[in-house]
Order: C-alpha cells, then structure tokens, then sequence
C-alpha cells in the first residue's frame, strides 16, 4: 500500500527595496513602493511513497498552481493559480520568475498539483471556485489549503509561515499478483495492454477549490484503460490505476472489471500466455458508511493469487494514502475459471 504526506511550506518574505542592510532592517516588514508584501514559496516537500519497507521521495520539478484570494472569498481571486516548480531543497520557484506581491491583509491559499514533473497541463483549471471542465482518470491529484493567513505576519518579525498540508483526491486501485499453487507467474504479454481494469465513466466529475471535493462518479465504462505494472519478480508483479471516487448505486454495488494478459508455467511445463478475468465489487454505502463506493483519498489494496484454473483475491484491504492501517475489507468477487 502507499502512504503519502505531502508538506509545502509558504515562506513570505518581506523585502525591502530600499539599500539597507539587514543590520538596518532588523525584523520590521518592509513594503514595495505600492505598500505591497513579497511572497515567495519555499520550504520542505516531504512526499514519501511507501510500500512495505521502501520509499522514495518527490522528484524535485513537480508542478502546482497556487491561488491566493481574500479571505472567505472564492469567486475573485487576488492571485489567479500561478504556476510554481519545485526546486532543490524543497523551494517553490514561481514559473517565469514571478513573485507574488500582496498588499496587508488576510488571505486563502490553494494549491492543487497532478503530482507530475512533465507540465501543468493536468492541473484543474478554476472559475467562481469551480474547475471549469471534468477531472480525468489516471490523474493523481493533490490538492491543499491555508486560510484566514495574515500579511504581515500577525505580531510583526520579517516572515510569516505557511503550512500547507496536501491530500490526495483521486482514488488508487493497487492489485499485488502472486504465483499460485502449481503455477509459475513469469512475466506479462506484450503490449500496453496486459493489465486492464474498466474505469469510472467521467461526468460531471469536478474538483470544488475550496476544499479539493471531487464530484464522484456514478457509473463504470465497458471500455477497459490500461494499468501501470511492475516487472515480475520472483514469481509476483503489481498493477495499480488511479482514477476518479466512484458513487454508490443505490443497493447494487458497481463492478470494475480486470484482465491480466500474463505468461506462466503450469507444472514445470513449457512458458505459455494465458488471460485472466476478474471482478472487483465496490462497496456499498451500509459497507463504508459513506454515499461514495470507492471513496477520494482511498487506496484499495488487493492480493490476486494466479492458479492454474482460476484467479482467486484475498486479503482486500482499504488505507488512507495517508495513513497506514487496514479500514474494511472490500469483499471482491471470484471470476469464472479460465479453460
């Protein structure tokens, strides 16, 4: 399972323009010439995935767009999502060299991120606090917020700082594949398909900027999306997929479907392709006491045993991204034997 704990720290830094030194400005703010503050981002990223007993760290040109309204205000904003890199040593450095500037008063920051290092382009886009089109799957959002922010610094001194605590908003599906009785997982088929699972189908799904709510879901497509797989070793593999809450269906719980295009040895005998089919069953609202099936935040962690005949999941577990611990067992169903 992965656990992930994001820290941004928002350093604001009050600079003088004028030729002072720093004997001379001691800890007092100090303002442009429009009475307006610097605010640059920096600070320590600490995005930890952990898994088991490894871990690893956010590469340093991770994207996020960062908004800055009044306080209590969403539908105007002072600063409109900024685009912001993630430098050496945890530094936030504004795209194109901008800084922010605000003038004295109170203020809500948001930041949302796809938790990538190519380009921004995944990044919600938001109008009168709202993303302006639907999320997509496969997208691992982040997202967090520091309101009711005084600048300057409430009690005076040269900074004022910012913790910004991010969650993810997306939900993950991880499948471990292990070896069975009798049969020798030894690798995947070729191509991009050789683990596929049938995604929630995006409507309406979208991001809300005041708390990074995402509007689940609330029905499976027939058409199956790729998976991210490890290589095998030592007779086991992973697939995982991140993708969009999922909405409970009334008292019918909804049904992702998975396939695995692998090759094995049954028996000792020689490497051959096989396809195995499953079902995952979300669960309902009595089993999560929540109206969302597979919740934002959430990942469902599977054990999917590879047999001769069958596939067979044990040991189905939910965690928070963000928290390690077993929350409920997801009672996955058993495919038709394969021939």
């Amino acid at each position: 399972m992965k656990t992930t704990n994001i820290l941004l720290t928002i350093l604001l830094l009050l600079l003088s323009v004028t030729g002072c030194t720093s004997d001379e400005q001691g800890d007092d703010p100090v303002t442009n010439g429009k009475g307006e503050y610097a605010v640059n981002f920096s600070g320590n990223i600490n995005l930890t995935q952990t898994k088991v007993s490894s871990s690893e760290s956010v590469a340093t040109g991770v994207k996020a767009k960062i908004s800055t309204f009044v306080t209590d205000e969403t539908s105007t904003p002072v600063v409109d999502a900024k685009g912001y890199t993630v430098a050496t040593a945890g530094k936030f450095n504004g795209d194109d060299s901008f800084v922010m500037y605000l003038a004295k008063g109170s203020y809500d920051f948001y930041a949302v991120s796809a938790n990538i290092t190519t380009s921004a382009n995944g990044i919600p886009v938001f109008s009168s606090g709202t993303s302006t089109t639907d999320l997509q799957n496969k997208v691992d959002y982040i997202y967090a917020n520091s309101k009711n922010v005084a600048v300057p610094a409430t009690g005076g001194g040269s900074d004022n700082n910012i913790t910004l605590n991010f969650e993810h908003k997306a939900v993950r599906i991880t499948i471990d594949v292990k070896s069975g009785t009798g049969l020798e997982l030894t690798g995947w088929q070729d191509g991009d398909d050789h683990a596929t699972i049938t995604p929630p189908v995006i409507t309406n799904c979208k991001m809300n900027l005041t708390d990074g709510v995402i509007t689940p879901a609330t029905s499976v497509n027939t058409i199956a999306d790729n998976m991210e797989t490890t290589a095998v070793a030592t007779k086991a593999s992973t697939a995982s997929y991140t993708m969009l809450p999922l909405a409970a269906s009334g008292g019918n719980a909804h049904q992702l479907t998975v396939t695995f295009k692998v090759k094995v040895q049954v028996g000792g005998r020689a490497e051959e392709n096989r396809t195995y089919t499953a079902t995952l069953t979300a669960p309902n609202t009595s089993d999560n006491g929540n109206t969302t099936a597979f919740q934002s935040g959430k990942n469902y962690t599977y054990t999917a045993t590879l047999n001769p005949t069958a596939i067979t999941f044990t040991g189905a577990t939910v965690t928070d991204w963000t928290q390690v611990g077993t929350m409920e067992d997801l009672k996955p169903n058993e495919p038709d034997p394969v021939p």
